[in-house]
């Protein structure tokens, strides 16, 4: 919304304010000036959040929101969308902070707009999550997130002095809050980020949800103990008790996903204890027997 009200309202209409103190000037220029990161103005507190919204160039603001689309909308997934919402604060206000300390020590006095210092902190989170994924660096280069992460990394500490135009340093100070932050969230939460992570992820896309009918003898989501997941585990590797196409899971069992899943969105695939693990797991390769999946 900010984006478009200094696009259409400033570069394309070239409305003009006359604000007391500021004098004349574009609306555009207007919202980039107030809301900026000035790193010699640190006492003007809401710059080091306001910032991260304020985009005036099309360009940019474009190729932020594709980055933030490519990677937060998985990383949201992992996480759950408190997490991300938190982390994606936290790195863009660590990004203002870390440019401050570069000021203080003489390496730059630049404003900073844009919310590149918030997404590099994202790639972070999706080098965790997804170090072996593969992405084309610059739409052009194959490479796998592993060495992408580092690659970026090299490239703003190169250019942090090169009068480009880019807040290298908000992009350096992103990826420390990042680290620092996922440090905390994967001990704060004592999982590991690996292995489990991708295949609970590849069964929730894969998953399809059928239609149910109500077994004799079934049993609430109470009801349903790790005894239980250990018992249908042994009873479907049985051939001759193979279920047909018509022959689904309770509809206790669908309750049960039901809560998993909203779980996962809320909080994230890692809050999953491991009997919601072991169970999404069989659930997901249950409904890919049935429509005859690998």
């Amino acid at each position: 919304m900010i984006f478009g009200i200094a696009f259409v309202g400033g570069t394309v209409l070239g409305l003009h304010l006359n604000l007391p103190g500021l004098g004349d000037g574009n609306v555009r220029d207007y919202i980039a000036f107030l809301g900026a990161f000035w790193p010699f103005a640190p006492e003007q507190a809401w710059r080091f959040v306001t910032y991260m919204f304020v985009h005036v160039d099309f360009w940019h603001f474009v190729f932020n929101m594709l980055m933030l689309w490519m990677f937060g909308s998985e990383v949201a997934d992992m996480m759950g969308t408190r997490h991300f919402t938190v982390m994606y604060m936290f790195c863009g206000v660590f990004a203002a902070v870390f440019s401050l300390v570069m000021y203080l020590m003489g390496l730059t006095s630049a404003p900073i707009i844009g919310a590149s210092g918030a997404l590099m902190g994202i790639f972070v989170a999706y080098y965790k999550f997804f170090p072996n994924r593969m992405l084309l660096l610059f739409f052009f280069f194959p490479m796998r997130i592993k060495y992408a992460m580092w690659f970026m990394v090299a490239i703003d500490v190169l250019m942090a002095h090169s009068s480009d135009g880019i807040a290298h340093f908000a992009h350096l100070g992103g990826v420390v809050g990042g680290f620092l932050y996922m440090w905390i969230y994967e001990r704060g939460f004592g999982r590991s980020l690996e292995g489990f992570a991708e295949k609970v992820e590849d069964g929730i896309r894969r998953a399809r949800r059928p239609r149910f009918r109500l077994h004799e003898g079934g049993k609430s989501a109470e009801d349903i103990s790790d005894a239980d997941v250990d018992a249908g585990a042994s009873t479907e590797s049985r051939e001759p008790d193979e279920p047909l196409e018509g022959e689904v899971f309770f509809v206790d069992e669908q309750k049960r996903m039901d809560e998993i899943l909203k779980k996962v969105s809320r909080d994230g695939i890692n809050s999953l204890t491991d009997t919601e693990r072991k169970f999404l797991l069989k659930a997901g390769e249950r409904l890919r027997r049935r429509r005859g999946g690998m």
